[in-house]
């Protein structure tokens, strides 16, 4: 390899495998949840193949897999499922067009 010359050369690709969905929600919960607790009850919501809670220092941010379900539904179901202990759940979508 010539030491001048950098190969910056990138291919990216996508493979779609399947007609699964994916959701991203923002949470700010109240002081004393867990978010193992919170995997817990959303994985119970009909439609939801996987669910992923990571925990940041503002909040939580979840990761949604479903299929065969409409994302809104998906969107309304979560906080109910959740539970009033945390907080708002607000989705990657309506967070992008509160922030424009």
């Amino acid at each position: 390899m010539n030491g001048n010359k950098k190969n910056n050369y990138r291919q990216y690709g996508l493979d779609v495998v399947s007609d699964d969905m994916h959701g991203f929600f923002f949470i700010k919960p109240k002081e004393g949840t867990s978010a193992n607790e919170l995997a817990s009850k959303l994985i119970g919501i009909d439609g939801l193949e996987e669910v992923r809670v990571r925990e940041g220092t503002i909040g939580y941010s979840v990761l949604a897999k479903f299929k065969d379900v409409q994302y809104s539904e998906i969107e309304n179901k979560m906080p109910k499922a959740a539970g009033q202990q945390y907080g708002r759940f607000v989705s990657a979508m309506k967070l992008k067009n509160a922030m424009k």
